[in-house]
C-alpha cells in the first residue's frame, strides 16, 4: 500500500513539474503598447492640410500649416494614474504659438486620450488586427465603432520610412452625414498619419453642407 501511495506521489509530482516547465516556456504577450509610447520632452511636428465647408462660404477653404506635439510634463490623476500633459503649438506667420492642452495616459488595456474636455479611446491592447472599440465609450459623443484594420511592413509617410506601422479606422456613414478618421502608428514613435473627414450632407444631392476634412502627416520626431 505504502509502495502504490509513494508511485502515485510521485507521478503527481511529474505532471505537476511538467505543467510549470511548459507555462514558464509559453512566450509573454507582446500588447503592443510601443505603439502608443509616452515620455517627456517628446516631441512631434506633423504638417496639416485641411478643408473647411460652409453654408456660408461661397466655396470650401483650405488650410495648410503645421502643428507640435510637446509632452511637456506628467501628473497623478484621481486614480493615481500617470497622465502625460501635451502642449500643442501651431505654426502661423512661421512663429510657433501656443494652441491647446491634450493629456494622454496608458490604462493596461487601453490609451486615452482627452482633448477638448472629451476624452477618446485610442487604442486598446494587446493591439492586433479585427481587435474592435468603441472610441467614444468615455465621452457623450455617439458610438464610433474603432478598429485594428491593417498593418504595413514598410510604410514612406512625408519621405520618411517606417517599420510595421499599425492602422485603425472608424467609419459612420448615412445619407446626412460621414465620420470617417483613419490614423496609422509606428512603433516607438506613435500617429504619424491621421486622415479625418466630418461632414454633413444634403440628404437629396449627397453635397457637403458643413464639416471639415483633414490630412496630418509627421514631419519630424525626436
Amino acid at each position: 500500500m505504502m509502495h502504490r501511495i509513494k508511485i502515485f506521489s510521485f507521478l503527481f509530482l511529474m505532471i505537476g513539474l511538467s505543467a510549470c516547465k511548459k507555462d514558464s516556456l509559453a512566450p509573454a504577450v507582446d500588447f503592443k503598447y510601443n505603439y502608443y509610447p509616452l515620455s517627456l520632452n517628446k516631441v512631434l511636428i506633423y504638417d496639416v492640410d485641411s478643408t473647411a465647408y460652409s453654408i456660408f462660404f461661397t466655396a470650401p477653404r483650405n488650410f495648410k500649416f503645421q502643428i507640435k506635439d510637446s509632452v511637456a510634463d506628467t501628473f497623478k490623476d484621481d486614480n493615481n494614474r500617470q497622465v502625460f500633459r501635451i502642449e500643442r503649438y501651431k505654426k502661423i506667420a512661421g512663429v510657433w504659438k501656443y494652441h491647446k492642452t491634450i493629456t494622454r495616459l496608458l490604462t493596461v488595456r487601453s490609451a486615452e486620450e482627452t482633448i477638448d474636455n472629451k476624452t477618446y479611446i485610442r487604442m486598446v491592447f494587446p493591439a492586433e488586427i479585427d481587435t474592435y472599440w468603441d472610441v467614444n465609450s468615455k465621452n457623450v459623443l455617439n458610438n464610433l465603432e474603432t478598429f485594428i484594420n491593417k498593418t504595413y511592413d514598410n510604410l514612406s509617410v512625408n519621405n520618411l520610412n517606417f517599420n510595421n506601422a499599425l492602422q485603425t479606422r472608424s467609419e459612420n456613414k448615412n445619407l446626412i452625414e460621414e465620420n470617417i478618421e483613419t490614423n496609422i502608428y509606428a512603433p516607438d514613435i506613435g500617429l504619424i498619419s491621421s486622415d479625418v473627414r466630418a461632414v454633413d450632407l444634403k440628404i437629396e444631392t449627397g453635397k457637403i453642407t458643413n464639416g471639415y476634412e483633414y490630412t496630418m502627416k509627421v514631419n519630424s520626431y525626436k
